[in-house]
């Protein structure tokens, strides 16, 4: 299998936003610490997509299968219930986004054998954050693939001491590739840039990539984290987070929870099932990822001013 892993390139343009990453990215490792101030759940459950979480409790395995479906000509929806995972095929290879958790691992490569692909052409596994849901299967995933697996020195970093903690020897994973910002890794006829988006965790991966509606393309992007899960020292990286995202100008939201998007994955996999010809592709539209970043910003905002009058 032949791919490719360069740091340079020039697969979308580059945005002047982007450059005062290193300065937050700074500014959010100074704040990353243990003692960190209480963090006010409810800011949460704010979010435009509250209602649409779906409510299966932790560990029930069974209840999170979801059967696999096609999103672009290029993209598949492997993942469960209530956390994603999207394969991304390429003229070298399967490109994984997000690994669930150690215990899902197989729900997600037997998704990706019913529909017709071998997990073991997995070339890479990128991973959103460095949360249990989203990076502990990749063990699993890089057992059976030989897979790289991509993820931030911050969150790295993050998970190497959730593990340390956990005793979870079983499923730990060992730090492979180091992401950064502004990095493209080209695989095949794809390519994946990379955005540090801090907030959710102090390393959250925004991925950027090119999606395809019979031929015709699409800018995608995966965000790194979205919950405001966290204290007040983050409310303000998180918000600067928001700005370089809505600075790529996507077309397409394929979040790291099915729920999290412009509209559920879900319910717009069925919009796509029944499109005439001729209509849109229900999860493509800039003026949706447009209000959605508009609905996620008020709910930060209101957050960081909450904090201020404290």
């Amino acid at each position: 299998m032949q791919t490719a892993h360069t740091r340079t390139g020039s697969m979308l343009r580059e945005d002047s936003a982007m450059k005062a990453l290193s300065a937050i990215v700074v500014g959010a490792a100074l704040i990353a610490s243990p003692a960190v101030a209480q963090v006010d759940r409810s800011w949460n459950a704010r979010t435009p997509w509250n209602d649409l979480r779906p409510n299966i409790p932790r560990g029930d395995w069974e209840a999170q299968k979801k059967e696999p479906f096609q999103i672009f000509d290029n993209v598949y929806y492997v993942g469960l219930q209530q956390y994603s995972a999207f394969l991304i095929t390429t003229s070298a290879g399967l490109v994984l986004l997000d690994a669930t958790y150690a215990e899902t691992a197989d729900i997600v490569l037997d998704n990706i054998r019913a529909l017709g692909f071998d997990p073991a052409d997995i070339a890479y596994t990128f991973i959103s954050h460095g949360h249990g849901d989203h990076y502990a299967g990749a063990a699993r995933v890089k057992q059976v693939s030989g897979s790289r697996v991509g993820m931030t020195l911050e969150d790295w970093r993050l998970v190497e001491a959730r593990e340390r903690r956990r005793d979870t020897s079983a499923s730990r994973l060992a730090r492979d590739l180091v992401l950064s910002q502004g990095e493209i890794i080209e695989v095949g006829d794809a390519a994946f840039k990379f955005h540090v988006t801090p907030g959710h965790t102090p390393g959250c991966l925004t991925i950027e990539y090119i999606v395809y509606d019979n031929g015709h393309p699409y800018r995608a992007i995966s965000p790194g984290g979205l919950g405001l899960v966290f204290g007040p020292e983050w409310t303000g990286p998180y918000l600067d987070s928001l700005d370089r995202m809505r600075a790529l100008e996507a077309d397409v939201i394929l979040p790291n929870h099915p729920y999290m998007s412009t509209g559920h994955v879900f319910a717009l996999g069925e919009q796509l099932e029944q499109r005439a010809d001729g209509d849109r592709h229900p999860f493509a539209s800039r003026r949706a990822v447009e209000e959605w970043f508009d609905a996620l910003v008020a709910v930060a905002e209101a957050k960081r001013d909450a904090e201020r009058e404290r």
